[in-house]
């Protein structure tokens, strides 16, 4: 997961990881009982999340309901890592009404 992470950061592999399947396994990461591994998913999806191609298969893929559930987390780490890739969702307005669905 650090290592996907670290990729994530580079503007061109934010496209790649999502084209190649990237989204899925990183969600699903999300749902560790690791918490260090949660938030190396969480910090991935963040920096994929910027990207407004990304931003349409996140949502596609169920990155939504997966990225509030972080804010249940006692982890302050982990929220603030789902709040911001929340935040960067929903500066497509298309998006907002799944997030506000999920409760956040």
């Amino acid at each position: 997961a650090v290592i996907v992470r670290n990729l994530s950061v580079n503007g061109e592999n934010k496209v790649k990881m999502v084209q190649e399947g990237g989204l899925k396994p990183l969600i699903a990461l999300l749902k560790s009982k690791h918490e260090f591994t949660q938030e190396q998913a969480a910090m991935a999806l963040r920096n994929l999340s910027i990207n407004a191609t990304n931003e349409h298969k996140m949502v596609a893929e169920g990155a939504i309901p997966a990225v509030v559930d972080l804010l249940r987390s006692r982890n302050g780490r982990l929220h603030e890592h789902a709040a911001v890739t929340i935040r960067n969702l929903a500066i497509n307005a298309e998006n907002e009404k799944a997030i506000a669905d999920e409760g956040a």
